[in-house]
């Protein structure tokens, strides 16, 4: 059954019986009630009588006997002279007092009769009332729980619609706070991050094959040529340019592989609870390799920050290869710690051509290079800044472009301090 069904079912389950036994508690009570409202009449009355006799000894019986109180104004009779076969529908209240040296026993009856018919009619309304009103909760459950399972429906029937090709689709959100409001919040959050894995799969394999259709295509020209020419071709010269060919197609998919990698961590483990980096140690450790042009390090002092180590050696290793692929003779890095604000601030400046500021965004997008007409192996992936970029948003930092005293680009990162 489905679960207005079951809702309705129980609920009236519920109700029904619940009401049914407040009717039978009803029914009891009215007749106790009933019952002992009478008794308490008929004590009141033959207290009356006892104190009427006992302050009138004169009028009292002369002799031991029953008296019958069961007129409304309690006046006595005998038994044999005014009550008639007894029945066993009645209530009776009997007490021994002395009288004038005589026991007398005053004795109140009444018959139960108009109880029953009172209690009977009552039973009557309850046998037509409880149905109806089990039906009309019946018919309530069905009409409330249809309209609060109503948003469930639409959230259902869009989400079965939702397919990888309409993955931007939203189920409808009801703007209650509720448990249905909280389901279609929490089911659209979902759908956020499953559109968005789906692109960066979707990039991913652009990405790949872009970037690894011309390695290919590379060396499969070569080897052609070199065939058709079996006899003229120098051999180690081809094996040298296939290698090459290789050894680039290598390091795209591994700057692939890793870049995939960080979009699977992102947004998993709070920086907060990474362990300690001391940033300015993974900034010597990378100026101490050789470099093209002469690297400045005077300007980087302690700087202690949350995060992976080997990350964070990436993004300094990066943002130093680009600015040595730019600069013409100088390289500057500096590391500063602002107590004040509680940021690291890592800069990188170089003495090249620098960047315009309408490019400065477009930068950290994947296989962008600005000078379209050097040569892939002189001018990178355009994959660094995009790690880059990554990186330092996962750890909870920024990144920016500027203009550098040196006159190229300065590149800041900014992160948490520790």
């Amino acid at each position: 059954m489905s679960v207005r069904w079951r809702l309705t079912l129980t609920a009236t389950l519920v109700f029904g019986v619940a009401f049914v036994a407040a009717a039978w508690g009803l029914v009891h009570v009215t007749r106790t009630n009933l019952v002992d409202s009478i008794e308490s009449a008929q004590q009141s009355q033959i207290n009356d009588l006892v104190r009427a006799y006992q302050a009138n000894e004169q009028q009292a019986p002369t002799a031991s006997r029953t008296l019958f109180c069961c007129t409304p104004d309690g006046r006595p009779y005998f038994e044999d002279r005014r009550l008639g076969p007894r029945d066993s529908n009645y209530i009776e209240n009997r007490q021994v007092i002395q009288i004038a040296g005589h026991n007398v026993t005053v004795v109140a009856r009444r018959s139960l009769d108009e109880v029953d018919a009172t209690v009977d009619k009552l039973k009557t309304i309850m046998y037509i009332a409880v149905p109806i009103l089990i039906a009309l909760v019946a018919l309530a459950a069905w009409y409330f729980t249809g309209r609060a399972l109503r948003p469930v429906e639409a959230i259902r029937s869009e989400a079965e619609s939702i397919t990888g090709s309409t993955i931007h689709r939203r189920v409808p959100e009801p703007g209650t706070q509720d448990e249905v409001g909280r389901l279609a919040r929490t089911m659209n959050a979902m759908l956020g991050r499953l559109e968005l894995s789906s692109q960066r799969q979707r990039q991913f394999v652009s990405d790949a094959s872009h970037e690894l259709r011309s390695p290919l295509a590379s060396i499969r020209t070569n080897l052609e040529v070199a065939l058709r020419n079996a006899d003229r071709t120098d051999w180690p010269a081809v094996a040298g340019r296939v290698l090459a060919e290789d050894e680039r197609m290598e390091g795209t998919v591994s700057e692939l592989l890793e870049l995939a990698r960080l979009d699977e961590v992102e947004g998993g483990v709070p920086v907060e609870s990474l362990p300690e980096v001391d940033l300015d140690e993974l900034v010597l450790d990378e100026t101490v390799r050789d470099h093209r042009v002469l690297v400045n390090t005077t300007r980087v002092s302690a700087g202690r920050v949350h995060g992976r180590r080997e990350q964070l050696a990436r993004v300094v290793r990066n943002l130093l290869d680009n600015a040595e692929r730019h600069a013409r003779s100088m390289v500057a890095i500096g590391l500063h710690n602002d107590a004040d604000t509680g940021i690291v601030e890592l800069t990188v400046d170089d003495d090249g051509p620098g960047i315009d500021a309408a490019d400065r965004e477009r930068v950290f997008d994947r296989f962008t290079r600005l000078d379209d007409g050097r040569a892939r192996d002189a001018g990178g992936l355009g994959l660094g800044l995009s790690m880059v970029k990554t990186i330092v948003e996962q750890h909870g930092g920024d990144v920016a472009i500027g203009d550098a005293p040196l006159g190229g680009a300065r590149i800041t990162v900014t992160l948490p301090a520790v």
